[in-house]
């Protein structure tokens, strides 16, 4: 300890203060996905059920000359979208998507999700497959050295009945399936079948590859997938898009784009993969294990393949929303662990469990951060309490502190009388840290649990807050102001000006009160989602509301005070939805 140990709280609560800014802005903003552990063996022929590679290495670069199977080709030779309409396209509607394979290499040019519009407002519906222009569409196979991208498939059959018609629009029926079979002929002559199956309530899509002849040994079939995302995609923040998948020892893993070349490189071992922004994604499930997963990337367009056996395989793909529960119910694949939600996951879960509740009961997801805000900041009350008490005591100490330092000049002596007085007032300098250290996970993964929900994407709240997922600004005169954001950093200097200050230093009271304007200015320059800003909002209203309680006894009880402000503030909201 040193002769400053009295001013412990209030630099307690500065650093509290700036890791959470900074958890919020870089971890957010700035933090690059983690580099991906993988294999630096060379590759192998063909997948195998060898053991996981060893953890920690480089990727490395593939190409025909050292893995049979991954042929690649120059953009000129692609079919362009042109071609793949003119081949004939057949049509597969369901309760979630609507798919459209062209017959020319039977590729998926159009994965549309019926419920996720592209804008807010928007007519059309966003499309997972779409601006693939210069490389190959995805649901692409390769067989040895030989693509399927110019085979002319014909549709074989729907439900195992032979097809009538060149061509197909197919739709779904509720609570059941259709099964798609497309039959060609490589360049080489080997025929191939691809089946794809589609379930009216599910975005996943098994697909199986069939050869009517194996091929040679060490040569294997490749599913492959693309998926384009535009430059502006990455301007809110490093992880708009990117490309996680599960490795051999269930591990998650990022590849960051620097990793990601025009050259395929080899992955190891993955259960599955996925390219995927924010709030949705494309995941393909290989059909063996061992080496079995290659990616690339090609500009603004990402590509993975992922491997079966010698004569096809039965692979798996999910192109739909990152809905953690929605993911969870898909089998044993664990791909809601897609979804980051930071260190305090297992806080944020039950927090993202408890929103969906309170959604279904107040049926707008603003009303329903406001009244989760609350419930935690009541929950977490007797722990706030605690604290601003340890904190006020403190506060009270400073002129006795004031005296000793005036009268001790020797720093040990000081510290030995501060530790007495504290010892004979019953003050623990750290009582009132505690307590906020504890609050810190609650709060970090309601963050994360509000950040990376897709509920919250086009939904509104009211007045101008039409989408809770992107930054809030109402237009005045043409130019737009953050008003929550600067609602927000006021609440800031209330709430600074209502805690109690354990320091009676001029320099770090003015200090504390320039952090809202900090605050304010970070989430200005990076702006962050209307539903974070609203939740921030509404947790330094009430804490305010306690604070004025738990200084003035006077007043009542603070938790009686706490109830009477959450109704206000409720109400306030809820007036609001109905303007």
């Amino acid at each position: 300890m040193t002769n400053n140990s009295q001013e412990f709280n209030q630099r307690a609560l500065k650093a509290i203060i700036l890791c959470v800014l900074v958890v919020f802005i870089y971890n957010n903003l700035f933090l690059a996905p983690k580099r991906p552990q993988t294999p630096a063996q060379a590759p192998q022929a063909a997948p195998s059920t060898e053991t996981a590679p060893s953890q920690g290495a480089v990727p490395q670069p593939v190409s025909p000359a050292t893995v049979v199977g991954i042929p690649q080709q120059p953009p000129s030779s692609h079919a362009t979208l042109q071609q793949l309409q003119e081949a004939g396209v057949t049509f597969i509607e369901s309760d979630e998507a609507r798919f459209s394979v062209s017959h020319l290499g039977a590729r998926t040019i159009g994965v549309a999700l019926s419920k996720y519009k592209l804008t807010l407002g928007a007519e059309s519906s966003l499309d997972l497959a779409s601006d693939l222009s210069g490389v190959s569409y995805p649901l692409g196979v390769y067989a040895g050295t030989e693509s399927d991208e110019k085979v002319r498939y014909t549709l074989a059959s729907v439900n195992g009945t032979p097809a009538t018609t060149q061509t197909a629009n197919l739709k779904v029926a509720p609570h059941s399936k259709v099964i798609v079979e497309f039959k060609g002929a490589l360049p080489s002559g080997i025929g191939i079948t691809k089946r794809l199956t589609f379930t009216s309530d599910s975005y996943l899509v098994p697909v199986e590859v069939k050869l009517d002849r194996p091929l040679p040994a060490g040569q294997v079939v490749w599913l492959e997938w693309a998926r384009h995302f535009p430059k502006d995609s990455d301007s809110r923040s490093a992880g708009a898009s990117h490309v996680t998948y599960l490795d051999g020892f269930d591990k998650i893993r990022h590849a960051t784009p620097e990793e990601l070349t025009d050259a395929y490189r080899d992955f190891g071992t993955t259960k599955w993969v996925s390219l995927g922004d924010l709030y949705f994604m494309t995941s393909l499930i290989p059909s063996v294990s061992g080496r079995n997963t290659m990616l690339a990337r090609d500009g603004d367009i990402y590509l993975v393949r992922v491997a079966g056996a010698q004569d096809g395989g039965v692979f798996s793909l999910y192109a739909g929303p990152k809905d953690y529960n929605l993911l969870e119910q898909i089998g044993d694949y664990q791909l809601q662990r897609s979804i980051d939600l930071g260190w305090f996951s297992f806080l944020a879960l039950p927090l993202l469990w408890l929103l969906h509740a309170l959604y279904t009961i107040l049926h707008n997801y603003g009303l329903a951060i406001i009244a989760l805000t609350l419930i935690v900041k009541t929950v977490l009350l007797p722990l706030s309490k605690a604290s601003f008490e340890s904190m006020k005591s403190m506060q009270e100490l400073q002129p006795e502190i004031k005296a000793l330092r005036e009268r001790i000049k020797d720093p040990n002596q000081l510290n030995q009388e501060t530790f007495a007085l504290y010892k004979r007032k019953g003050v623990n300098p750290m009582g009132g840290c505690l307590p906020m250290f504890i609050q810190v996970p609650v709060f970090l993964g309601l963050y994360q649990a509000l950040l990376n929900s897709i509920e919250l994407r086009h939904s509104p709240f009211a007045l101008w807050i039409t989408d809770l997922s992107t930054p809030e600004t109402l237009q005045v005169f043409g130019i737009g102001v953050p008003v929550m954001v600067l609602l927000m950093a006021a609440s800031m200097v209330i709430q600074t000006w209502t805690s109690p200050n354990p320091s009676a230093d001029p320099v770090q009271q003015k200090t504390m009160m320039i952090m809202p304007v900090v605050f304010a200015g970070m989430f200005i320059v990076f702006p962050m989602p209307a539903g974070l800003v609203l939740y921030m909002l509404v947790n330094n209203l009430i804490s305010i509301t306690q604070q004025m309680y738990m200084r003035n006894a006077e007043k009542g009880s603070v938790y009686v005070g706490t109830l009477i402000a959450s109704v206000a503030i409720f109400g306030v909201g809820f007036i609001l939805t109905l303007i």
